[in-house]
């Protein structure tokens, strides 16, 4: 893979485009004493920026008003770096806003020097641009120049053509979010962002909104992004997470890709997830290695794979004992092998044996979920034997309570996964597994 030309720019001793991508928490208060109050609670919180989001501010429009609270935050905040930004309406903001009068109120932010940059938004100044990046330039501010998409996904080719706009407009970062409608959408967005670092020296910021695009938010370092948004109460777009846990997934993954090791032994030790089939291993998984870039394990397409037919057809020939033993003699191979992420089979941990080898090698981690997600995650599904007979809430609930014991006795730690992101499920997990 190519290296990348970032060259950092520096603020208050922060190198944007250095290392792990900065955590910028936003303020989005309304009026201006619970603006000061919000600012006073983040010097608590781990951040590497604070954005200020006028567009909030019940006197957002009013460029002398914009100025005396900026006047507080920058005493409250200290060293922390201010990112002063007016999202208007059309791209996702609180407020409508002419034109003429929103690069007035930039420009008059960016005279004032009290912001360290200001977000300028390509196409609302629309070539306009100009006067408010030299003002800024003549101030020392920095300019982050923005592009937002709330309703789709631009193509790779237009999200390339809108980096190199804002890159020769004078901006000093150049951002982009999208909204994606899939997982290819997401991958759009890391590959062009990939492809802009590899060509421009300037720091980027991309990100895909909404949980579908949360991996974007978190493994920005592996693509070329420098600096993501995370929450510290009201989030201000689709997708961010809270501050602390976003701060570890970042390290986590900044500490794995300067080890100099390779991908598949960053890891310590397994990490083996068990579960009531449809607790989200296999996606959880998936979450996990992009993550951390180590490899997956599915036991039960392992098993299939060398079996040469699929699970179902295991049982009904030859029985679920025989099933069983096939998960043991696996599980002693994997003990053997580089740590990676395990996706256990429902049924894994009701042998004492497997629960032994999968302790002395690895963690366990239990995901739950209530009967009736479960049912919603495998109804339709006919490659699932032990549910033949059973597909309702209350079959569900009847086996699940067969196994509950074992899961709990064998689990290091579980995780609900009802209602949540794969991405923010694995969240949760790193936290708890302090050694990665």
């Amino acid at each position: 893979m190519t290296e990348l030309m970032t060259e950092p720019v520096k603020v208050r001793g922060i190198a944007i485009g250095e290392g792990r991508p900065k955590i910028c928490v936003p303020i989005v208060e309304k009026t201006a004493e619970e603006i000061r109050d919000k600012a006073l609670a983040l010097k608590s919180v781990p951040l590497d920026l604070v954005e200020w989001r006028t567009d909030w501010y019940e006197e957002g429009g009013c460029p002398q008003k914009c100025l005396e609270v900026l006047g507080d935050l920058r005493e409250i905040l200290g060293n922390i770096p201010l990112l002063y930004t007016f999202r208007t309406k059309g791209e996702g903001g609180v407020k409508a806003i002419e034109k003429s009068r929103y690069l007035e109120l930039n420009a008059r932010i960016a005279e004032s020097g009290l912001a360290d940059l200001i977000d300028l938004e390509l196409f609302t100044a629309c070539g306009a641009e100009k006067p408010v990046v030299e003002a800024a330039q003549k101030a020392g501010v920095l300019v982050v120049m923005s592009s937002h998409d709330f309703e789709k996904t631009p193509s790779g080719e237009e999200i390339m053509n809108r980096l190199k706009k804002m890159d020769e407009a004078g901006a000093h970062i150049l951002k982009i979010a999208v909204m994606p409608q899939n997982t290819e959408d997401v991958l759009t967005l890391l590959a062009a962002t990939r492809e802009a670092a590899e060509k421009t020296k300037k720091p980027l910021i991309t990100m895909a909104m909404g949980g579908t695009g949360l991996v974007s938010r978190l493994a920005g370092e592996l693509w070329g992004s420098a600096v993501t948004f995370g929450s510290a109460g009201t989030a201000s777009a689709p997708g961010q997470i809270d501050a602390a846990l976003l701060k570890t997934i970042l390290e986590t993954i900044h500490g794995g890709m300067v080890s100099g090791e390779k991908k598949e032994t960053r890891l310590k030790k397994h990490i083996f997830l068990i579960g009531f089939m449809g607790t989200g291993k296999t996606t959880v998984s998936a979450a996990l290695s992009a993550i951390c870039g180590c490899r997956i394990l599915e036991m039960d397409q392992c098993i299939e794979a060398e079996e040469g037919i699929p699970i179902r057809d295991i049982f009904s020939r030859h029985g679920e004992e025989y099933f069983r033993d096939l998960e043991t003699a696996l599980l002693e191979k994997i003990s053997r092998e580089e740590p990676a992420v395990v996706s256990c089979g429902g049924g894994a941990v009701l042998r004492k044996k497997n629960v032994e080898m999968m302790k002395a090698s690895g963690t366990i981690v239990l995901l739950t979920a209530e009967p009736e997600t479960v049912l919603e995650r495998v109804k339709g599904d006919d490659s699932r034997p032990n549910l033949k007979g059973r597909m309702s809430a209350e079959g569900i609930r009847d086996l699940m309570d067969q196994r509950r014991e074992a899961y709990h006795r064998a689990a290091d730690t579980a995780v609900s996964t009802d209602g949540k992101e794969p991405e923010k499920i694995a969240g949760e997990i790193l936290q708890f597994l302090r050694y990665l």
